[in-house]
């Protein structure tokens, strides 16, 4: 790594390559540690060596093992003394000159300290204001434009806030939307595999990073997969054990884990929801429906599977109903774990035959026959009754035809 210059006297780099760099001063913060607890008079004197060379006129370099987070949160702290300017819009100009995106906020939050600027929140006001992560996709999209006049969103797009690259970003949003939860739906694009799992835990780090320093809840929504080790009909609620099967499963089980963890451990608040299948208007998924529909319209012939314990069935939780448990969730502060879903089970067969049906499709229904078990999940949701007052009011018949409806409306309107 060569020396990244924030300004033409002020540059961070590691230890490793400032070695050949002459005629600048050296400040060397590897004494410090790049989590909490570094003593503020030490940062202070780390600071003070900066703006001191500064004002001298040299070249000044901050440098630590890797170049990454105590070199530029000192340099930060630099930048604000010397310029005058607010500690964010020192952050934003060192990230911006450095490219780094990736500074841990526990070095960033001693140096603000440190400098006595910790923030202060602003005072209470009518709308509580929220940031979703992934607000762009379809459950943000749906969630923004219920969610009432109770709230204040933030939803930035994935181009504008990419939670993925680090926590340093989304910190610098909530402080200055004043944030008062964070509810993350991102996800990566493909978000079943192996790779994603470990983006998806990364994410989801750097989210939990911000909460916790930020000291707002979080509200984090899992998935009806956590259950999917196991094999036939299953009525789980919030006690039955969690048994994932496959990548996604297995990656909402680790973010619960991580998630209990940081409960346990650090204080974090949170609100995990396990949901079932959503489907509705402005979603491709679950894709099975939509290949179904496709073959219906044209006559072709639609393919379900069957395994070993028989037809698979799943309880499809319609958005609007989503939408009306994450309201209330934010409303009422809940902390804790809730099952959501219908606890109705339909079988991809029937969903297949109610498809010929509704269309007058003349698709023959045939089957594979799949040599494993498959499991069966309706979701029990007893308990965000009586936690929130929610139950789910769409059923997958009256959904279903609002999906059918809106493609009918758009094939109608493509033939014009």
């Amino acid at each position: 790594m060569t020396v990244r210059w924030i300004t033409p006297l002020l540059g961070t780099a590691s230890a490793s390559a400032v070695r050949e760099v002459a005629d600048t001063c050296i400040v060397d913060v590897r004494n410090l540690v790049d989590k909490a607890g570094n003593p503020p008079d030490a940062i202070r004197e780390k600071i003070h060596q900066g703006v001191e060379s500064i004002k001298r006129g040299k070249r000044t370099i901050i440098c630590c093992d890797y170049g990454m987070s105590r070199s530029n949160a000192i340099a930060t702290g630099i930048l604000a003394s010397v310029d005058k300017k607010g500690f964010d819009a020192a952050l934003r100009q060192v990230q911006n000159a450095t490219g780094e995106a990736q500074i841990k906020l526990d070095p960033l939050n001693a140096v603000r300290e440190a400098l006595g600027l910790r923030s202060e929140r602003k005072p209470d006001v009518e709308q509580r204001s929220v940031l979703v992560t992934g607000g762009g996709g379809f459950l943000g999209n749906a969630l923004r434009a219920s969610i009432g006049n109770e709230f204040r969103v933030v939803a930035p797009t994935r181009e504008e806030l990419d939670v993925a690259m680090g926590s340093t970003h989304l910190d610098l949003l909530a402080s200055e939307e004043d944030i008062d939860c964070i509810v993350h739906l991102a996800n990566p694009r493909v978000y079943t595999s192996n790779v994603a799992m470990g983006q998806s835990l990364a994410m989801l780090r750097n989210v939990i990073d911000v909460s916790l320093l930020k000291d707002v809840p979080l509200v984090y929504l899992s998935n009806y997969e956590i259950y999917s080790g196991y094999a036939g009909t299953l009525s789980a609620n919030e006690s039955t054990p969690v048994l994932p099967h496959g990548p996604y499963g297995e990656t909402k089980y680790l973010a619960e884990l991580l998630i209990n963890h940081c409960c346990r451990t650090a204080g974090l608040r949170c609100a995990l929801l396990r949901s079932s299948p959503v489907f509705g208007v402005g979603s491709d998924k679950p894709k099975f429906i939509y290949n179904f529909i496709e073959k219906a319209l044209r006559s072709e012939t639609i393919v379900t599977h069957r395994y070993r314990n028989g037809n698979p069935a799943v309880d499809l939780l319609h958005i609007d109903d989503l939408v009306l448990a994450l309201v209330a969730t934010l409303s009422s502060g809940f902390v804790g774990t809730l099952n959501l879903g219908t606890g109705v089970l339909t079988s991809t067969r029937q969903i297949a035959q109610m498809l010929v049906d509704r269309l007058g499709s003349r698709s023959p229904i045939e089957q594979i026959h799949i040599d494993v078990d498959v499991a069966s999940i309706a979701m029990d949701w007893r308990r965000a009754h009586a936690e929130l007052g929610w139950q789910p009011a769409i059923t997958f018949e009256a959904g279903l035809e609002r999906v059918m409806s809106e493609i009918e409306r758009n094939r109608r309107d493509n033939e014009y």
